[in-house]
């Protein structure tokens, strides 16, 4: 089953890491940019594509922080990751992508978590 998505938005936290990757000279930070950019529309289409992320392991730094309910893990290339949640306000849903991040932070947030 997918469910569509009516927008996706990002998070300042999330459109900083992007424009950062974005003026990056490096190739690598370039195609992680872009898989951003192609998750943001696949999540339009399927707004339960990522990884879910159970309730009970959210990060309390990540519920302060963004104040989310549930969260999703997509994998980028170079072990980079994007985290977001899906938002419903009636009948509409839409995804906020919530950090991109290396897997440093990743590990920082999910420890021992094995990926």
């Amino acid at each position: 089953m997918t469910l569509r998505a009516e927008e996706v938005l990002l998070h300042p936290d999330a459109a900083a890491a992007l424009e950062r990757l974005d003026t990056d000279p490096r190739p690598q930070s370039r195609s992680i940019a872009r898989r951003v950019r192609i998750v943001g529309t696949t999540l339009l289409s399927d707004c339960l594509h990522g990884e879910v992320v159970r309730r009970s392991a959210i990060p309390k730094a990540i519920v302060a922080k963004y104040g989310v309910e549930n969260l999703f893990v997509e994998d980028l290339p170079d072990f980079w990751r994007t985290l977001y949640s899906v938002l419903k306000r009636g009948e509409a849903r839409g995804v906020l992508i919530l950090a991109i991040v290396d897997h440093r932070d990743y590990s920082r947030w999910f420890p021992g978590r094995g990926r």
